[in-house]
């Protein structure tokens, strides 16, 4: 009865949120530093790595199709593609660098890449969010629908953590995943519709490019930022079980890998 009504649920995932917490806290001064600077730097790299990518673009002087603005355009490109990226290469070595963290019961592999994964979409998030005001006060770009920029960060972020989960399983019987994950996340740049839209493609190629599912969420987020400005192609339930799919595989193997793993 006692499971039925939830009683015991409550408690252990307030242990768990609080866990999740820690760990992120923990994975923030590991990364940055304990000092403010350092804490300003969780936003100010994904921010300065956008905003140079688009300024570069904005500087030489091509147009794009469909009457973009070459400036917002890199960026919400780019910005996106840094959290799946981010959240990818830090898969592998998630559990290798916080095993000793497991003799403690309370924590678990998932909560080791939940906290690393929770970090870098607030980084990312933060510096959107900086360059959403900038482009809306300075250049009056607004977007359309921010929820759908919202909406699509989202599926992005539960995207890239399910394949990290598998990344990070994976790493437990094999070194080949560290060492592969980075080369894949630059050679994959192309497909992953990150700096070209849909419509530019012809048909062949879009049927194709609609395969790939981070193709839908860049698609998503620039019919938040452009509207009706611009056509867009994207399917949230089929990136749905695109994200369900993978976080389901992941947590199971991460509940294997938690097995053979010896501490």
């Amino acid at each position: 009865m006692r499971a039925a009504t939830g009683a015991p649920v409550l408690p252990g995932l307030r242990v768990q949120l609080r866990v999740v917490g820690a760990l992120t806290l923990r994975e923030l001064g590991t990364r940055f530093g304990r000092d403010n600077l350092g804490y300003i730097w969780l936003f100010l790299e994904p921010a300065l790595l956008g905003g140079a990518i688009g300024l570069v673009h904005h500087l030489s002087g091509h147009a794009l199709p469909g009457g973009v603005d070459v400036g917002t355009f890199w960026v919400i490109g780019y910005v996106p593609y840094y959290l799946l990226r981010g959240v990818l290469n830090r898969g592998p070595s998630a559990i290798a660098a916080n095993q000793s963290l497991l003799y403690h019961r309370h924590v678990t592999l998932l909560d080791i890449l939940l906290a690393r994964n929770l970090l870098e979409g607030a980084a990312t998030a933060g510096a959107l969010l900086g360059f959403a005001l900038f482009f809306g006060l300075v250049a009056g770009e607004w977007p359309r629908e921010p929820a759908k920029i919202v909406l699509g960060m989202l599926l992005m972020l539960g995207f890239a953590h399910g394949a990290a989960m598998l990344l990070a399983t994976g790493s437990v019987y094999s070194e080949i995943f560290d060492r592969v994950t980075h080369l894949f996340t630059y050679l994959s740049l192309p497909i992953t519709g990150a700096f070209f839209m849909v419509f530019w493609l012809p048909t062949e190629l879009q049927r194709a490019a609609l395969w790939v599912p981070t193709v839908h969420v860049f698609e998503l987020v620039r019919d938040g930022q452009y509207g009706t400005l611009v056509p867009t192609s994207y399917d949230v339930p089929y990136l749905l079980g695109w994200v369900a799919a993978l976080n389901l595989l992941g947590m199971a193997g991460l509940r294997r890998a938690r097995r053979d793993l010896a501490l």
